[in-house]
């Protein structure tokens, strides 16, 4: 049975991805959402989680989640979030 996800915290409990992927540039990122949690309001809806883009600069980013398979290899990059200062 397939369940809402409304919150990052909710996402992290079931392993998910969260991705970003800006509407000016169509650049794309994933992340755990587990380690999201460190750098998020958990309580915080996924849609409204900010995001800049690395290509443009632009903070208009659609994010979403997504069910992650562990037992399969995807064809993509996982990034770790960090703050630069």
């Amino acid at each position: 049975m397939a369940t809402l996800i409304g919150s990052l915290r909710q996402a992290a409990a079931r392993g998910m991805l969260v991705t970003a992927t800006c509407r000016s540039c169509g650049h794309a990122a994933s992340f755990l959402a587990s380690d999201l949690v460190a750098f998020a309001n958990p309580g915080k809806p996924i849609e409204a989680i900010r995001f800049r883009c690395r290509e443009c600069d632009r903070r208009d980013c659609e994010v979403v989640a997504a069910e992650f398979d562990r037992d399969r290899r995807p064809d993509i990059i996982i990034w770790r979030p960090s703050r630069l200062r």
